[in-house]
């Protein structure tokens, strides 16, 4: 990819265009969603339930992201989410609701979700989160795996892990966990658990800055070969 491409991943070649689903059972949700990606130089389809959203994933290829609505009739977003991980594992998926608990965010977390967008939606939100994960889709694809592939611990989704690694490595020299959960869009309980798993598995440098009070303040940098 191209600086110009890294530097906006929305702002691709019209060959092109970043494609974007979103399916929710209102009508007017798609509307606007499609009026904001029009505004944003995106292509969005809309799809009104689960089975309409799984066809067009599997029969219309080169989808770049995929907003997702947790309430809607005989597919909520959630059962939704775990099918389209199967086909689609590292697919970003941004989850649309008026829910902010902990329990369903953890649910979603938990079953591979990118993030959330709080309704009603506002537009400069919606941009500016589609934008982060869609420079993280792409960083994703330039990464030299050095994370193998056999299986994960439990709670560690390949996706998450790997939009972590890519904020890691794109930041400029040690981060702490919360700017690393600001950058990705992360709860900060989830990005510990992941920083975490890179430790164990020494792929990360760890820096503590020890104060007079407390525990001291941990930052953390990608470790290059």
């Amino acid at each position: 990819m191209s600086a110009q491409g890294r530097k906006d991943y929305a702002e691709t070649a019209e060959s092109t265009p970043t494609r974007i689903l979103a399916v929710d059972d209102d009508a007017d949700i798609l509307y606007t969603i499609a009026a904001i990606g029009e505004a944003a130089g995106w292509h969005v389809d809309g799809a009104s339930d689960g089975e309409e959203a799984l066809r067009r994933l599997r029969d219309e290829s080169g989808y770049d992201l995929v907003l997702l609505d947790y309430h809607m009739p005989n597919m909520d977003g959630l059962t939704l989410l775990g099918l389209v991980r199967e086909d689609f594992p590292t697919l970003p998926v941004l989850v649309l609701t008026v829910d902010e608990d902990q329990e369903t965010a953890n649910a979603f977390l938990d079953a591979g979700a990118t993030d959330f967008a709080l309704k009603p939606i506002k537009a400069p939100d919606l941009i500016a989160r589609i934008r982060l994960h869609l420079r993280l889709a792409a960083a994703e694809q330039r990464l030299d795996r050095r994370v193998p592939d056999e299986e994960l611990p439990k709670g560690i989704q390949r996706q998450t892990l790997d939009a972590i690694i890519a904020a890691l490595r794109e930041a400029d020299g040690f981060i702490s966990q919360q700017d690393l959960a600001e950058r990705t869009g992360f709860a900060y309980q989830t990005v510990c658990r992941y920083v975490s798993h890179l430790e164990d598995v020494n792929l990360l440098d760890v820096q503590l800055k020890y104060g007079k009070l407390g525990r001291p303040k941990k930052k953390v940098r990608w470790r290059e070969k």
